[in-house]
């Protein structure tokens, strides 16, 4: 088990993470299921408990993991950008994490200091078509500009994403608001250790093997009827 940092971290920093990694942040998060509508539609997932482990080995063994790795990578100023987006596994992975990317941008850039204030910044008012932005890569940045540790980035980050995952599946299976719930307190002790992993890794340490996720996110371009874009 690789222990989480009891670093310090300042009420401003936690306000910044509490409303970027919330799904009331307008990034249209709430749009995307990441496959997991089409494994639903097809009964893989289907009650509690394969809820539970669907969303783990994706954290764990999946696109979360390298995304995790990744936005460590972004949050040292590694230049990671088209890694980011050379292992997406599909059309609508490369969707989702470039629409969730450049939305998020614009949003955080709210709270970020303007072009010439802080060194690193970035504003959507800066006016640079800069091409497609992962979406690991966008929050990094902005965590970074606002010298959020990478730990704390990071819990905030992986939950986020888990919590949006839970929604899914609380309205589509359905689980029932109960059920999600537990989900979202078994889960807790997995983002904190794939958390506590990323933030110590390398770009060595990139590599997903949840094939049946990323077949369900390319399965999902042609389901019909369909809520999610992905």
């Amino acid at each position: 088990m690789v222990p989480i940092m009891a670093t310090p971290i300042e009420a401003q920093q936690l306000l910044l993470l509490l409303n970027w990694m919330s799904p009331a942040f307008p990034i249209g998060s709430f749009a995307y299921s990441h496959g997991l509508e089409w494994a639903i539609a097809e009964g893989i997932v289907h009650d509690e408990a394969t809820t539970r482990d669907w969303i783990s080995t994706v954290i764990t063994e999946g696109s979360g993991w390298n995304d995790a790795v990744i936005f460590a990578a972004a949050s040292r100023g590694e230049d990671v950008g088209d890694l980011a987006l050379a292992l997406c596994t599909s059309q609508e992975r490369f969707l989702e994490t470039t629409q969730l990317g450049a939305a998020f941008k614009i949003a955080s850039s709210a709270f970020t200091p303007r072009s010439g204030e802080k060194e690193g910044a970035h504003r959507a008012s800066d006016g640079k078509d800069e091409g497609p932005l992962a979406y690991p890569v966008a929050a990094a940045t902005a965590c970074k500009v606002m010298n959020i540790t990478t730990e704390h980035a990071l819990l905030a980050f992986l939950q986020g994403f888990s919590n949006a995952l839970i929604s899914v599946a609380v309205r589509l299976v359905p689980i029932g608001q109960t059920a999600g719930l537990n989900i979202m307190r078994d889960l807790l002790p997995v983002i904190a250790r794939t958390a506590g992993r990323a933030a110590q890794s390398t770009l060595d340490d990139l590599g997903a093997c949840a094939f049946l996720s990323d077949i369900a996110a390319m399965k999902h371009e042609t389901l019909q009827p369909r809520i999610f874009r992905t």
